[in-house]
């Protein structure tokens, strides 16, 4: 079992000292934050008490399945283990954070300097700063991929990410978003571990241009409401040929801008009713531009 497993097994017999050898699993468990993805619940009734830490334990026991070098599997567990942390803490801690300037609100960006915070407190005598970067990008750039595929982030998003791997990071990253993704659902897992396979290769290839089109983003956005009949072509290019000039706005949005949760949070929306939601919040960015990521609650 992984020794991280073992540290969320020994907390959940009450064994709370366990907290001062573990800064991660004392963040996320310690917090009044109830963040969670719907995907992850059929119902409100049975969302647990603290869905990150119970998110994070599932991701964790996919990896301690997998069959990966001892190296690989360690990276894989610490990136897992801080990559949540952004969503949880006490409200003193989060506050202790945004008062470092910490993005919070983008959970990926915040865990990433949690982690790298963290970091600075060790000896340097204790410190591997060559592995301590390459986690510090595995964590900012987390669960990216998946977002790429579901078209809610640009490929460009990826860039540190590109940036840093080399062909022999391949299992790793693989495995890393097997984890993220089989965490959340392994039905999802399922309909995109081909697709993530190849956007991994594309990432550890070094390969820089594979942005999707306009429509093709939208229509992954739309993935959900297609299953449930939607035709989407006819209803993007009816609508798209009544408002042309909404058209150009929403072409330049999506060229700049990140988006987390869109498919769980805006899947019972008509497709003019969705369009219109995106044309409100492409408003509010021209007022603040320094907007370009954003979640939407589920």
């Amino acid at each position: 079992m992984l020794s991280s497993l073992r540290a969320i097994a020994e907390l959940k017999s009450r064994n709370t000292l366990i907290l001062r050898e573990h800064t991660w699993l004392k963040y996320l468990s310690l917090t009044k934050e109830k963040n969670v993805n719907l995907e992850q619940v059929d119902s409100l009734e049975q969302m647990a008490q603290n869905p990150v830490l119970e998110y994070v334990e599932r991701t964790l026991q996919v990896l301690d399945r997998l069959s990966l070098p001892q190296r690989e599997k360690e990276l894989v567990e610490e990136v897992l283990m801080w990559s949540e942390t952004a969503k949880c803490g006490l409200p003193h801690q989060r506050r202790e954070w945004l008062d470092q300037g910490f993005h919070l609100g983008i959970h990926n960006i915040g865990s990433a300097q949690i982690y790298a915070s963290e970091m600075e407190k060790r000896p340097e005598a204790k410190r591997n700063r060559e592995r301590e970067k390459l986690l510090y990008v595995l964590i900012l750039t987390h669960g990216l991929a998946g977002q790429y595929i579901r078209g809610e982030v640009r490929y460009s998003s990826m860039k540190p990410l590109i940036e840093v791997a080399t062909q022999e990071m391949f299992p790793l990253l693989y495995a890393l978003n097997h984890c993220i993704v089989a965490g959340v659902s392994p039905g999802i897992w399922s309909s995109v571990q081909k697709e993530m396979e190849e956007v991994n290769c594309w990432i550890c290839d070094g390969e820089v241009s594979k942005e999707q089109t306009f429509q093709e983003r939208l229509h992954r956005l739309r993935d959900l409401a297609s299953l449930r009949g939607e035709d989407f072509d006819a209803v993007y290019d009816e609508w798209m040929r009544s408002n042309p000039d909404a058209e150009k706005l929403l072409k330049r949005f999506f060229q700049k801008t990140d988006m987390w949760y869109v498919e769980a949070s805006l899947t019972d929306f008509t497709f003019e009713e969705w369009v219109k939601i995106f044309l409100l919040i492409e408003r509010k960015t021209r007022s603040s531009p320094s907007w370009n990521s954003f979640p939407l609650s589920p």
